[in-house]
């Protein structure tokens, strides 16, 4: 039996992850920051990815267990792996690529310049007052982390909130709020550029009006699978991406972020992790 070792397997992506895989018939190794329940398989506590013995320590994991294939699936550790990793294959893009997609405000940049449709965007320290963030962006408008996962840190500003907006630093990117509908397309960028993109629309969302999906739905969207494979194309990313994508009131489709992993919905789009596997040689 082939074994494959995935990690953050407590998290939404790597628990979904293991599940198909398992379904498939792989045996699932997994590895977390935290003591979790994973019953009838191997699992090990690792160090997080800020730890400087991180990589050392996973390897000698792979190793041990025999591992044929790594799918890391925690945003954190992402940098650290297209960087630093070597030894058995893992699903990782090129680690400029990497680089890029884990700041937003570097993802708007090369997005914008390749003819990508992002929202209008600026640091903090690019807008002097209300009235010009009026003028750049609109209110209301997005505040988020350059650097960070899921929903956190993401807060809809309206122009009452100016006070709070000009003391946030540069580690912050402000956002224009794409009103319309909000999706999470999956996607796989294929060597041979057979991309494929599987559209899901988010019909839920855990903090609101933003943030990570409670719900989504499949749907037939080409134009916003377009951007996707578009958007993770110009970063010069590969394999699978996590993609998230609004649209403007007018149905103009802007990509707001690319998660360089497989995303916490990939149970809804499982042709993307077949292709992964067909791509690593671990199904026919």
């Amino acid at each position: 039996m082939t074994t494959i070792l995935v990690s953050g397997v407590g998290g939404p992506a790597g628990s979904s992850v293991t599940k198909l895989l398992l379904g498939r018939g792989f045996d699932v190794v997994g590895t977390d920051m935290r003591d979790i329940e994973f019953p009838g398989r191997v699992f090990y506590r690792v160090p997080s990815a800020a730890d400087a013995n991180y990589l050392n320590v996973t390897r000698e994991i792979a190793t041990r267990e025999k591992a044929s294939l790594f799918i890391p699936t925690v945003s954190d550790e992402l940098t650290i792996v297209a960087a630093g990793w070597q030894g058995m294959p893992v699903v990782i893009s090129a680690a400029e690529a990497v680089e890029i997609a884990n700041d937003k405000y570097r993802t708007s940049i090369v997005l914008k310049e390749a003819g990508v449709a992002v929202p209008r965007f600026a640091l903090p320290s690019q807008i002097k007052n209300a009235e010009q963030l009026a003028d750049r962006i609109g209110w209301p408008c997005i505040s988020k982390p350059r650097v960070g996962r899921g929903g956190r840190g993401v807060v809809i500003r309206e122009i009452a909130d100016w006070p709070e907006v000009s003391i946030l630093g540069d580690g912050y990117i402000l956002q224009e709020f794409a009103s319309g509908i909000d999706y999470a397309p999956n996607v796989f960028i294929a060597a041979d550029g057979n991309d494929l993109a599987i559209v899901l629309e988010k019909t839920e969302l855990k903090e609101g009006r933003v943030g990570n999906a409670s719900s989504v739905r499949r749907v037939d969207d080409a134009d916003v699978g377009a951007v996707a494979i578009a958007a993770a194309r110009a970063v010069g990313l590969t394999g699978p991406q996590d993609v998230d994508i609004r649209k403007r009131s007018d149905g103009q489709p802007v990509v707001l972020e690319i998660n360089a992993r497989f995303g916490a919905n990939i149970r809804h789009a499982q042709e993307v992790l077949d292709a992964t596997l067909h791509a690593h040689r671990m199904v026919e």
